[in-house]
């Protein structure tokens, strides 16, 4: 009996042991991705040649990716993922804003007409 409990507590050290590694390494994959859809994001932005108060939040989106990378190459996955996260809401809003832009110019110029 005591050589059963003493295996199923090992196995159970064991496995805690185990976790938070594959928890880690889910981290990291997950950071990277965030990282990579940020910077698909941003280039596209960067090509579409955004404007105006959308390039300003553009750069905000550059600058909290290039963070993501700092975070990231210190090993620090989560914090890098948090900083793509942010990176790539500000790449949709930069997006977002530019073609508000552009559809309020056509909005005025169908007004003046």
């Amino acid at each position: 009996m005591r050589r059963i409990v003493t295996m199923g507590l090992a196995a159970a050290s064991l496995a805690a042991a185990v976790m938070p590694a594959t928890a880690w390494a889910g981290d990291e994959d997950e950071a990277r991705v965030a990282i990579a859809a940020a910077r698909a994001k941003i280039d596209a932005g960067e090509k579409a040649g955004v404007g105006g108060q959308a390039a300003d939040i553009q750069a905000r989106a550059r600058t909290a990716l290039d963070e993501a990378m700092v975070q990231f190459k210190k090993g620090k996955d989560r914090a890098a993922l948090a900083q793509a996260r942010q990176a790539d809401a500000l790449a949709d809003l930069a997006s977002s804003t530019a073609e508000l832009r552009t559809i309020e110019g056509e909005r005025d110029k169908l007004a003046t007409r």
